[in-house]
């Protein structure tokens, strides 16, 4: 009778571990990866989701993030001067068991392909995402200073010199 409830409990267990998994698509290869563990670094980028503007005299920026699924953020991205689009990327920040990846699709660039940045630090809230092979930037960080804020920034080498584009958004009232 004992030995029947250890082992009652041992498949209860083993059936809630294995219902506990989660599957995801690649954004790049497009294959289903199995996922074994929360998406610890997405649900702290979860300060994201919402609408984000950047007002000047000169030009107004949007970034609309928002949740794709448990383990992928995705966000609209576009700069108005004048009344004219100037600028659109999309941006996927997706978590696996390899890290966290941000992907970044702009029209008319790249040949028309996304480029991969890899997590490399998202310690005291700094989000840091790097690509060596890519020309500008290499680097893009994200970091919510004060609430309802974004601090971005892009760097890399331009001409030979090193550079740094900082960009501020705060967050749109719903």
């Amino acid at each position: 009778m004992l030995n029947m409830k250890i082992v009652r409990l041992f498949l209860i267990g083993t059936v809630l571990l294995v219902s506990c998994k989660t599957e995801t698509k690649n954004l790049v290869t497009d294959e289903v990866v199995s996922e074994e563990k929360p998406h610890t670094i997405i649900n702290q980028l979860s300060w994201l989701e919402g609408n984000w503007t950047n007002i000047s005299e000169k030009s107004q920026s949007f970034e609309n993030w928002f949740r794709k699924n448990d383990g992928t953020l995705s966000a609209l991205s576009y700069t108005m001067a004048k009344g004219d689009t100037v600028f659109v990327e999309t941006m996927d920040l997706q978590e696996n068991r390899d890290g966290v990846l941000m992907t970044v699709s702009v029209p008319g660039q790249n040949e028309e392909k996304p480029v991969i940045f890899k997590m490399i630090s998202s310690e005291r809230g700094i989000f840091t995402f790097e690509n060596k092979a890519h020309d500008f930037p290499k680097r893009i960080t994200y970091t919510n200073p004060v609430k309802d804020s974004i601090h971005a920034w892009i760097e890399g080498v331009v001409q030979g010199e090193d550079r740094k584009v900082d960009f501020y958004f705060t967050r749109e009232n719903d």
